[in-house]
């Protein structure tokens, strides 16, 4: 077990968005893969006020290298004013997956 993968989890707030943002970062090479989830309610108090809304989740792979650059792209892409943007190293993996994202 080597830990050299990541993931990164965001939310977004359109399905556009969240697919063009993917593809820039696979594009760029930062990041293996992008897997998109259907649509979730999120519910949360920003600038003191209650917020319910539609977002639209997505789990990026990379590897551990390139976390932080992947995380810093995602931030500078992403829409909205303080995303969630969500880091942590994957405790372990196929062998031959983890081949494939290091050569992201």
């Amino acid at each position: 077990m080597t830990r050299s993968l990541s993931l990164i989890y965001s939310t977004f707030g359109s399905e556009e968005e969240a697919r063009d943002v993917a593809k820039i970062l696979l594009q760029e090479k930062l990041i293996a893969c992008a897997n998109h989830f259907p649509p979730i309610v999120s519910q949360y108090e920003y600038q003191g006020e209650f917020h319910e809304d539609r977002e639209f989740p997505v789990l990026f792979k990379t590897s551990g290298k390139l976390a932080k650059p992947a995380g810093d792209r995602l931030l500078a892409l992403h829409g909205f004013e303080t995303p969630a943007i969500l880091h942590w190293k994957a405790e372990a993996s196929n062998p031959g997956y983890e081949n494939d994202c290091r050569g992201n």
